[in-house]
């Protein structure tokens, strides 16, 4: 049986309104609040570095209690606040939703931020998204020259990766000393024909020269000499890598990085158990507890301790220097075992980290050290904080199985909280904004007659060139 309510009384209505223009105003100031908070943030490493939440997105995340989603709007807000003044002013008033007002940090330019602003008050979320991501917007760079790009972006990852020497470790990006240098590059011929850069006829294989190797110090080389078009393919599959990388939420990501994550993908990518078996990548550890490669090239101990945290081993008995009996390969941590750990902790267990992929089993106690081969002396990391792990930068210790049974600390010693979500009820309300929250239209919005003018030095070109205009040059 349906039931009639009736239409509240005009007065009611408008404390109604009143009350959702008032609670809108706090929590867009609010927002605006923790964008500030943010951007001292940024201004500042030492306030949110740390060992699980590695990037600024995710510290927010996990000390705030935002979904990850939001995490990126604020700091993306937070990163453009400067290109922004009009906006953000607008947003501290409580006048801008924070999605509007994450829209705007996405798509709008420095130089129409006042219109923006203005345009953005009267249109819903979804008509400022696409009117901004429509628009065509004339590139005009700042006047002072400071025109900060988005970090860890991928159109910056790309830029970076087409630096040269983008790496400062001078170690690893060392090219061959002069005694094992490789050839140089394909000759093209005296007679300026370049078609023998183009590889072989059939496309087949490509031109050039690769050299690799580990030398006196410890430091692994690469040298490659190539045709270009192998090196545009090798240079797209490096921007790729390092792409995936900082969308994993992996924080200054290099070369190296991106290269290592190709090969790794390579190697994955292996499904038959023989072909696998003659690709693995084998260390020997001897008695004395020592380690090397199949070079015989001794292994620092901190990736000796991680290779041997989670693999498969094969003994070889030897009698007076000569191996007499080879047993029989094992995993360091068996499957079944494997699959529990995994299925409980889903995913690496430090706190902030998102991870679950690619993820690796680590020895509370390590297996070279007599640590059991049980599920409570073994927990999920992913690669980076098993890495970090091992080169003494991360402390693990406790009992996996049990709740709250692991202590984490970084590398000071300090504990690291499992959660870093920490509110505290108000005793009061909020400061009232000093804008008053007025709700977006919502009506019908024709953009053939929108337009946001440029500076005025630049009016005239980016007009010429707008589609708008009818005289536009072709």
């Amino acid at each position: 049986m349906a039931t009639a309510i009736a239409d509240p009384a005009p007065s009611e209505t408008l404390d109604f309104e009143s009350a959702l223009n008032e609670v809108a105003g706090h929590l867009n100031a609010q927002h605006a609040r923790l964008v500030d908070l943010t951007i001292a943030m940024l201004a500042d490493e030492s306030l949110w570095v740390g060992e699980g939440a590695h990037t600024p997105e995710l510290f927010l995340a996990w000390r705030t209690g935002l979904a990850p989603q939001r995490a990126r709007q604020i700091v993306a807000i937070a990163r453009r606040a400067d290109e922004h003044p009009h906006s953000i002013d607008a947003f501290r008033r409580g006048e801008l939703a924070v999605d509007q007002m994450a829209a705007i940090a996405q798509r709008a330019p420095w130089w129409a931020d006042s219109e923006v602003c203005d345009l953005a008050k009267m249109l819903t979320v979804g008509q400022l998204r696409r009117t901004l991501a429509r628009y065509p917007f004339p590139d005009i760079p700042r006047a002072d020259g400071d025109d900060p790009a988005p970090e860890a972006s991928a159109d910056a990852a790309d830029d970076a990766s087409a630096t040269p020497n983008a790496d400062t470790d001078d170690a690893a990006g060392a090219e061959p000393t002069s005694d094992e240098a490789p050839p140089a590059g394909p000759d093209t011929g005296d007679d300026g024909d370049d078609t023998a850069l183009l590889g072989d006829p059939d496309g087949s294989a490509a031109t050039g020269h690769l050299w690799w190797g580990i030398g006196d110090d410890g430091v692994f080389r690469l040298h490659l000499d190539t045709d270009p078009l192998a090196g545009m393919i090798i240079d797209a599959a490096l921007r790729e890598a390092r792409d995936r990388l900082i969308q994993q939420g992996h924080r200054n990501v290099s070369d190296v990085d991106a290269f290592v994550e190709m090969a790794q993908r390579s190697l994955d990518t292996i499904d038959s158990p023989a072909r696998r078996e003659r690709f693995r990548i084998n260390i020997h550890l001897r008695h004395d507890g020592t380690c090397s490669d199949d070079h015989n090239a001794t292994i620092p101990n901190a990736i000796r301790r991680y290779i041997t945290c989670d693999g498969l081993i094969s003994p070889v008995f030897i009698n007076d220097s000569i191996p007499i009996s080879v047993g029989r390969t094992q995993r360091m941590i068996p499957l079944r075992t494997r699959r529990l750990v995994l299925l409980r902790d889903q995913g690496c267990r430090i706190p902030g980290c998102t991870v679950t992929h690619h993820i690796e089993v680590h020895h509370i106690v390590h297996w070279e050290d007599d640590g059991p081969t049980d599920t409570w002396n073994l927990i999920a990391l992913c690669p980076r904080h098993h890495r970090m792990h091992h080169r003494g930068e991360l402390g693990i210790t406790g009992n996996a199985d049990a709740t709250d049974g692991i202590t984490f600390t970084n590398r000071h010693g300090r504990v690291i909280g499992t959660t870093g979500a920490r509110p505290q009820p108000p005793g009061a309300p909020p400061t009232t904004p000093t804008g008053v929250y007025e709700h977006p239209l919502g009506e019908r919005l024709d953009p053939q007659w929108l337009y946001f003018n440029p500076p005025p030095e630049h009016r005239t070109t980016a007009w010429a060139h707008h589609p708008h205009n009818p005289l536009r040059a072709s």
